[in-house]
């Protein structure tokens, strides 16, 4: 055998092998040979695993009026914004606050328990018919979006802002649902949110405009599942889960019993021809739904005193406005998320946001208008009210109704002594109905007989009950007085309770009777009618000192 290890440009096997295993040794040049030839191995790498996101639940919340609930991620992504955090600064009854003190609550759980609802609403529908309708996941967490964003568009003191101040300004084409709309899409756009499809943000849209305008205003909906435009906000019939919890939370923290129960509503519900119908035995129930929903405005939503602030807030809002341009910020959701409940304090305190407002001189003493109205309401010097009658149905009915003005109503005082000003009184007609103005809701409703029904029908009021007014709306008219002298809000009710005679002679009358005059003080009593120790007590009180 020849030893060939020792020939020129041969390698010794011994270095292949150390450079088979260290990848760091030296190599041998020569001539091609296999050894020549042969490259190192490398140590294998690492395989780094993929990345794989750690799995959302979404967030737990325990709520007074639902115990503890979950919601989504998709829901986490919108609350975690600085958009829907706003929602903290507006009461969820506006002004009502200065009335009830318990009404503290704000439109940010309120959104919350919408959110919860619309999602359990749609569950249980799932449940019962998820094969035949083709419920999907998908549909229950786009109707848990609707929910919770369904009030993102509320200005500052929630509905005194659009009907009261907007109104004021003439502004009729703003709403707060297309404003709602608008908000999502900002809070998508600065989060830069992929996690909901555009598709899902456009039914969300439509969910929330869908009471207003005819289903889907403002968005094209899915032709199929109409039924799930109902949930959230139901334009056919006023049943949907918004009223659930609002009704529910305000009567709690206004200390308001009801009767009515939502739960029962829900559960004995299902799908028939792309509609929500309920089981007939809930006829009564829905209707006490809305026979809740007038006792609340009777009570809470249109209280006197309540109304009073927000007319005071109105007219300081008013005032500032063309310093301040609320008006102008409604059209940007950027610098309509600026304002909350706090533009009182805006107003207050304008001197301490140098930086922020630009007021010209003209607008100084508007400013300074604002300021007194808002320093009378921290004293609870308010607006006065003077009087209240409700209004005959059948002058409505007929078109025969026209309010009067504030003229009118000075006009027709023949009192003397007192100087009143038109513009010194506000006339103000208050509407309390069961949602649907002067119609029945319940005649919009379908009902079946078993969850195993197939086929809806309508029932009348005259099939349940004999007992169930066929009222459905009342109309009364207030007036009160910006000037809190008595003697001036005396004359303002003279002057109302004689307009009311010449519109509609004795027929009406006015809702606060007049007030018996209180007896002459007397400081002593006869005798006879005193009990026997108080009479041994005067004795002892008037005997001579001894």
């Amino acid at each position: 055998m020849v030893d060939r290890c020792g020939e020129e440009g041969l390698v010794p096997l011994s270095q292949i092998a150390n450079d088979y295993f260290d990848a760091t040794a030296p190599r041998v040049t020569g001539p091609t040979s296999f050894a020549g030839g042969l490259r190192p191995l490398q140590p294998p790498a690492a395989r780094t695993p993929p990345t794989v996101p750690p799995p959302r639940h979404g967030k737990l919340f325990n709520d007074p009026v639902h115990s503890a609930f979950r919601l989504g991620p998709a829901c986490t992504d919108i609350i975690d914004s600085r958009q829907f955090q706003r929602l903290r600064r507006l009461k969820q009854l506006g002004l009502t606050y200065h009335v009830y003190p318990g009404a503290c609550h704000n439109r940010f759980e309120h959104s919350l328990g919408v959110a919860h609802l619309a999602y359990r609403f749609a569950r249980h529908i799932q449940t019962i018919q998820g094969d035949e309708l083709d419920v999907e996941q998908r549909d229950l967490r786009i109707v848990e979006l609707a929910g919770l964003c369904h009030d993102l568009g509320h200005g500052p003191f929630s509905h005194v802002f659009d009907r009261g101040f907007l109104a004021a300004k003439g502004i009729t084409d703003w709403d707060h649902e297309a404003m709602s709309g608008a908000m999502l899409d900002h809070i998508i756009d600065t989060k830069h949110l992929d996690t909901i499809p555009a598709e899902d943000v456009r039914s969300v849209q439509s969910m929330i405009t869908a009471a207003h305008g005819g289903v889907g205003a403002g968005a094209a909906p899915r032709r199929e599942k109409l039924w799930l435009h109902e949930i959230v906000a139901n334009g056919r019939n006023s049943i949907d889960v918004d009223k659930f919890d609002y009704l529910a939370r305000d009567s709690l923290y206004c200390g308001v019993k009801l009767s009515y129960d939502f739960n029962r509503v829900m559960q004995f519900s299902k799908v028939i021809d792309d509609e929500i119908c309920y089981r007939y035995s809930e006829y009564m129930n829905l209707h006490e739904l809305f026979h809740s929903r007038a006792i609340m405005h009777r009570q809470v939503y249109t209280h006197k005193k309540a109304k009073a602030i927000e007319l005071m807030v109105v007219d300081a809002l008013l005032e500032s406005d063309a310093a301040l341009k609320l008006s102008d910020r409604i059209w940007d959701p950027a610098e309509f998320s600026l304002m909350d409940d706090s533009i009182l304090d805006w107003v207050e305190n304008y001197r301490l946001f140098g930086n922020l407002f630009t007021v010209e001189d003209e607008n100084i003493c508007a400013i300074e208008r604002a300021q007194a109205l808002i320093d009378r309401l921290r004293r609870r010097d308010l607006y006065k009210f003077c009087n209240e009658a409700l209004i005959p149905a059948e002058d409505v009915e007929r078109g025969q109704w026209v309010p009067p003005t504030a003229a009118d109503v000075v006009n027709s005082y023949r009192g003397s002594g007192v100087r009143m000003r038109p513009e010194d009184i506000v006339v103000q007609e208050n509407r309390i109905n069961f949602s649907m103005r002067n119609l029945n809701p319940l005649d919009s409703v379908h009902f079946f007989d078993s969850l195993e029904s197939t086929q809806k029908r309508v029932l009348r009021t005259n099939q349940i009950s004999s007992m169930v007014a066929p009222v459905f709306q009342e109309n009364t008219l207030r007036v009160y007085s910006k000037n809190s002298a008595p003697e001036v809000v005396q004359a303002v009710q003279d002057a109302y309770d004689a307009w009311l005679v010449k519109r509609f002679g004795g027929k009406v009358q006015t809702l606060t009777p007049s007030k018996a005059p209180r007896p002459a003080r007397c400081d002593t009593a006869p005798s006879e009618d005193l009990h026997p120790a108080v009479k041994r007590l005067r004795a002892d009180f008037e005997s001579p000192t001894l």
